[in-house]
């Protein structure tokens, strides 16, 4: 199942800054991020890389900066896609056979998420990717890592 999202602008919303720093559970920087090491060289167009599992951020790889603060990255993984894909998947297993991965065009990247263990993957690509090439090589992939 496939899923695209409208752009409809900027929010006139204002949101209070809710972390001043990256959480104390993200890996150092430096340190091993391994499902990020297996993802990043499919493609030179993903920009980001996140893992959610069990509603916690394990982790969290940029190779193109980011569009908007940390603060909102790290909401959209903990409330947002969890929230995204969870409704999906509903959906998708009424009869539908379920949903391998759900992509969502914003307005300056994709996101694409994809089931994994007892959470998310999370993969930001570039506007210019051929996405819907991407997303099965992406969760195939995912599977090898299980």
């Amino acid at each position: 199942m496939q899923v695209f999202s409208s752009h409809f602008g900027p929010s006139s919303i204002a949101y209070p800054r809710i972390m001043s720093s990256l959480p104390d559970y993200l890996p150092a920087p430096g340190s091993p991020a391994p499902v990020a090491a297996a993802l990043l060289p499919l493609d030179p167009l993903i920009r980001y890389v996140a893992v959610n599992r069990d509603g916690r951020i394990t982790e969290m790889t940029q190779r193109i900066p980011s569009h908007n603060p940390a603060e909102t990255d790290h909401l959209e993984e903990l409330i947002v896609n969890p929230a995204v894909l969870n409704l999906v998947q509903r959906r998708g297993n009424l009869d539908l056979e379920g949903a391998a991965w759900v992509l969502i065009r914003y307005g300056l990247q994709f996101q694409l998420l994809v089931p994994y263990k007892e959470g998310h993957v999370s993969i930001g690509l570039e506007l210019e990717a051929d996405a819907l090439r991407l997303a099965p090589r992406i969760a195939e992939r995912l599977r090898q890592l299980r």
